[in-house]
């Protein structure tokens, strides 16, 4: 009953993928624009929004004059016929962005940019909100799903290297057209690099198909992060753009603590995974939900390739340290066969197969297929697969080389 339900999990969402081939090129889509926008001559370097004074028709991008919406800013740095050698960095004050503000959703990074937020860490009033939603097309024709299937906030465009710092990303209202329609408040298929940022704010709605991030065929870097979804917090998946080696480099996400709390809070599942995705998660905590792990996304199509899972002591360098603690069914739950789960040094339900009262493994412990329990499930049919537990490895010191020569007495 339990696999059945895990198999129903994520219809609404991945439905809109099922069988979807691949496009031959990067897709048109039609995001945002607030007209035609003519092409800067000198090199960009910064670009500054502001919500409450900005303008985008009298406004420059420039400190006294900056203008109102991010949707400009984008669009102008499109447009642009060069940017600087060191980046370009788009600035936004404190502020709900909004369609009340002006902003047309999704928005689409087509180019490398750092957008920093302001006021970050009291309240989504106090800081910088990108708020909206807006149909998915880049997502809809790359995977050929049907119109009005995806929706989303903020999307990066394939290759594009986007770093997003003190800001805050989701949608205060939500309202999607139809059960088989589905919202994540972050879709990547480029490189996104986030620091002290919530993704998947400002949700009120019971929806299940409204999710935190989707990593689709990019990579995901979370530092100090909230991320909030009702389906999944972070979702990975294989979705190859037309490049000369598309697995050359599997999709990853890599969850890292930084200076302050870094939390995972879905009310279904945390992390979930097509199977081929590589995920490092150190210093997490794994909010209360049914899952913190879970490799049970429908695959777009067949990557040949099968994910590294390190939540500690694995080969993507984790440290551990992760909380594993209050899963309303299982922590980690691999229904995948020939599958590695790393997750040394990380703290688990006390007293629930064999980890001690502080929830601790005093000893290293291998599951495989056929476990059940509260920290780890691995289903029968998952042949292959492991989960390993228990404490950090510590490191043996190296012998040196040839010893020195010999002190002659005098």
């Amino acid at each position: 009953m339990r696999s059945l339900w895990v198999s129903r999990l994520f219809f609404a969402v991945v439905a809109i993928m099922a069988v979807a081939g691949i496009a031959s090129g990067t897709a048109c889509t039609r995001w945002g624009q607030p007209g035609p926008i003519t092409p800067t001559l000198a090199p960009i370097s910064q670009l500054f929004v502001d919500a409450h004074n900005g303008s985008d028709t009298s406004g420059n991008g420039s400190l006294d004059k900056p203008y109102k919406t991010l949707t400009k800013a984008v669009a102008v740095l499109a447009a642009a016929k060069s940017v600087a050698p060191n980046g370009v960095t788009i600035t936004l004050s404190a502020g709900n962005y909004s369609t009340h503000n002006g902003e047309i959703f999704p928005i689409v990074i087509p180019r490398n940019v750092a957008i920093n937020g302001s006021n970050y860490g009291r309240d989504l009033r106090s800081g910088t909100f990108i708020n909206g939603v807006g149909e998915d097309t880049l997502f809809e024709s790359i995977v050929h799903a049907p119109p009005k299937s995806a929706y989303t906030t903020l999307e990066i465009a394939p290759a594009v290297s986007v770093g997003l710092n003190d800001v805050y990303v989701g949608a205060s209202s939500i309202r999607l057209p139809g059960s088989k329609a589905g919202y994540v408040s972050v879709d990547t298929f480029g490189a996104l690099n986030a620091t002290t940022t919530s993704l998947g704010a400002g949700f009120a709605t019971a929806l299940r198909a409204v999710s935190g991030v989707l990593v689709a065929g990019g990579s995901f870097t979370c530092t100090a992060c909230t991320i909030r979804g009702n389906d999944f917090g972070v979702g990975g998946i294989s979705v190859p753009v037309a490049t000369a080696s598309p697995y050359a480099t599997p999709p990853s996400i890599t969850l890292l603590p930084g200076q302050s709390d870094s939390v995972v809070a879905a009310k279904v599942v945390d992390i979930a995974t097509d199977g081929s995705v590589d995920v490092a998660a150190e210093g997490e905590t794994f909010a209360r939900s049914r899952y913190a792990f879970a490799d049970v996304l429908n695959p777009v199509t067949a990557s040949g390739t099968t994910g590294q899972i390190d939540f500690g002591g694995g080969t993507l360098n984790s440290t551990g340290g992760n909380d594993f603690i209050g899963a309303l069914v299982t922590e980690i739950y691999i229904k995948r066969r020939y599958e590695t789960v790393n997750a040394l040094d990380d703290t688990w339900n006390p007293r629930q197969q064999q980890a001690n009262r502080n929830g601790k493994y005093g000893r290293k412990l291998t599951f495989g297929s056929g476990t059940s329990g509260k920290n780890v499930t691995i289903v029968k049919d998952a042949t292959g697969s492991t989960v390993t537990v228990g404490p950090a490895t510590v490191p043996t010191s190296t012998p040196s080389g040839s010893p020195g020569p010999t002190a002659t007495p005098t």
